[in-house]
């Protein structure tokens, strides 16, 4: 499947989002070809660490939701979250990344690469019973994995 053409998808779609399976952590095969293109990529554990710098540790769980609302408007419309995983962190509150960003996605059109496993139109994140275990519904967008995906 080519990237362009879940692209295109994705531009018709209700939701412009694309969420990429990358359990091979190879942002690059995505970030590359669309940096030349305009696209913006941002690493979301480097930006989210940047925002809890200034919550007290009690209020983390609290207060983060509203802080990457804050972050996310401030972003340029074509963007590719990469590095996602600190979302699933029990200390935030064990955020969905596809949950966090859909909603915006109606607006700016988004790439987003994460770890799991794809079922159908579910993806798994980390075990069952696991404290930082998550599953998704990315059956509103259009979803691959990394290894389908030809340049």
């Amino acid at each position: 499947m080519k990237l362009r053409d879940l692209i295109k998808q994705m531009q018709t779609n209700y939701y412009k989002m694309l969420v990429i399976v990358d359990n091979g952590r190879q942002p690059e095969k995505i970030i590359r070809p669309l940096q030349q293109e305009g696209w913006t990529a941002v690493d979301v554990t480097d930006a989210v660490l940047k925002l809890i710098e200034s919550i007290p540790e009690n209020k983390v769980k609290v207060r983060i939701g509203g802080k990457l609302k804050e972050w996310f408007h401030s972003l340029p419309d074509r963007l590719i979250l990469y590095n996602t995983t600190i979302l699933y962190s029990p200390e935030l509150g064990r955020l969905n990344p596809v949950g966090a960003f859909k909603y915006k996605s109606r607006e700016k059109e988004i790439i987003v690469l994460l770890e799991g496993r794809l079922a159908g139109n579910r993806i798994q994140y980390s075990h069952y019973g696991r404290p930082d275990y998550a599953e998704m519904d990315v059956s509103e967008v259009i979803h691959a994995r990394m290894e389908d995906i030809d340049g």
